[in-house]
């Protein structure tokens, strides 16, 4: 690396400030980044960090300040400028195209031709080519979707590096990667790293914060706390930055074992015999009680985020029944589930919150008439929302905002307000935490909690074994679509569950 290239970094950021509605998103934030330099960036939901990622990646032109690339004033307009000039972005919710070829994936856009046709021949040469010099080894003919998350997500960084981005920004890597995965990934970024690509690398996984980062910034507020070498910091310095405050082990969701009631003697809420989906699951059986919280846990593709959308109705069996209080439930529906109380919160956020639609919106939906009333107006509606969103510790409480504009997090607040304004009897939360940072994470599941103690029975699946140690009263492990062992009544800890995964 040259003296100038040391003492320029490739991006650097000046003041910048960004407001939504009033609300302040950064305040004269500084950010800097070095050629082969994993940064990490942190910080509560809210804290700005998206925000900033989106100025950098062009997503929001609009802002105060500057962005400088290697010394010089940097225009990014726009998500295609921002690429011209190097930037790329990979966000949390891949947006690969799965019917299409690895091969197209790579080269959407860009595919090469020959008198005036797509060049397949080339195109799939070229591709195992690039992918080869990655060491990402995988069959360029097949479609995306039947390869697993991490290969997914390995492909969309590799396209960002074929248009010929040197900054890459990757948003939550690893929230829905099983630990192989992970390992998989960060062999990936090491070797980026070593090919002088500059990464911001954004997570609420604090350990893999400083596994795989050089630096990390703080953000708090919308503010820059302070920027470290990873060897200076530790989990518990780089959460009390984040939160002003220190948390306990169950608190931050980091517990590694625990100790789980005896089964209640409550007879049953929630009954599911038999249900089987084809290549998901088989044979699965499952019971929850009301004021209990069955958690089922399992890798990514154990079939357990599958099992919970069959509860809620949001996807349909090809056989089996799922019963509430001794009823049938019509199975694949989830207006029926909605009015036996059985209510789903999905960790696709991109689906279970409109964006473009204002908070309010968003809450009233499910339950319009019968929380609003028959004489709809903007303001009523605006009126019954404000209380669940202080409950639900949405921040901002404003319900005329664009539910776009909140945090992901905060969204996923609001995902869960909806169902407060009827009758909750099943709570089925799938990854309702993703995303999250740890004090955010302790928000929701303290709402969980509640609604468990008002009588709510709760399905609580999750690849995240430490948060089904420190929440859930019986644990169901899910491996290949089977229950593979229930633990009630015993000590239990991080490793035993991940072995029976």
């Amino acid at each position: 690396m040259s003296i100038a290239a040391e003492i320029i970094p490739l991006l650097q950021c000046r003041g910048i400030s960004k407001r939504f509605g009033g609300e302040t998103a950064l305040d004269n934030v500084d950010f800097e980044l070095r050629a082969g330099e994993v940064h990490g960036l942190v910080g509560s939901n809210g804290a700005g960090k998206s925000t900033l990622m989106k100025i950098l990646a062009g997503v929001l032109p609009d802002h105060e300040g500057q962005v400088l690339l290697e010394g010089r004033p940097a225009n990014l307009a726009s998500p295609q400028d921002a690429l011209a000039q190097g930037i790329a972005m990979v966000y949390q919710e891949l947006s690969g195209i799965g019917q299409l070829s690895v091969a197209e994936n790579l080269f959407l856009g860009r595919q090469p031709t020959q008198l005036g046709r797509i060049d397949w021949g080339r195109m799939r040469r070229k591709a195992r080519e690039y992918l080869g010099e990655l060491q990402i080894d995988v069959d360029v003919t097949r479609r995306l979707d039947t390869y697993p998350l991490v290969i997914r997500q390995m492909v969309e960084i590799a396209r960002g590096l074929h248009s010929g981005a040197r900054i890459l920004i990757l948003d939550e890597p690893t929230s829905a990667l099983s630990p192989p995965e992970t390992r998989r990934l960060f062999q990936l970024i090491d070797h980026l790293r070593s090919r002088q690509v500059a990464i911001v690398y954004i997570s609420h996984f604090i350990e893999d914060v400083l596994e795989i980062c050089d630096r990390v910034t703080i953000l708090r507020d919308g503010r820059r706390l302070e920027t470290s070498p990873v060897k200076k910091l530790t989990k518990q310095s780089v959460i009390h930055a984040m939160l002003g405050q220190a948390l306990s082990e169950e608190e931050m969701g980091y517990t590694k074992g625990a100790t789980l009631p005896p089964r209640t003697a409550v007879p049953p809420r929630l009954v599911a015999r038999g249900l089987t989906v084809p290549g998901v699951m088989a044979d699965v059986n499952l019971e929850v009680s009301p004021g209990e919280c069955l958690g089922l846990y399992g890798f990514v593709g154990a079939g357990h985020q599958e099992a919970a959308h069959v509860l809620a109705g949001a996807m349909r069996a090809s056989a089996g029944i799922v019963e509430v209080d001794g009823t049938p439930l019509p199975p694949g529906s989830t207006s029926a589930a909605v009015r036996r109380g059985v209510v789903l919160v999905a960790a696709d956020r991109q689906h279970s919150v409109f964006h473009r639609a204002p908070i309010f919106q968003n809450v009233t939906l499910a339950h319009l008439r019968s929380a609003v009333g028959q004489w709809l107006t903007r303001r009523r509606e605006m009126r019954v929302t404000q209380p669940v969103l202080v409950q639900v510790g949405c921040r901002p409480a404003a319900p005329a905002l664009l539910a776009g504009n909140l945090s992901g997090g905060n969204q996923q607040k609001v995902a869960l307000a909806k169902w407060l304004l009827g009758e909750v009897k099943v709570l089925v939360l799938d990854e309702p935490t993703r995303g999250m940072d740890v004090g955010a994470k302790h928000e929701i599941m303290q709402l969980v909690a509640r609604l468990k103690q008002q009588g709510a029975a709760v399905v609580l699946a999750s690849v995240e074994p430490e948060l089904l140690l420190a929440y859930a009263d019986r644990i169901a492990v899910m491996s290949r679509g089977r229950i593979t062992r229930e633990f009630c009544g015993c000590a239990v800890d991080k490793a035993t569950l991940m072995r029976q995964a």
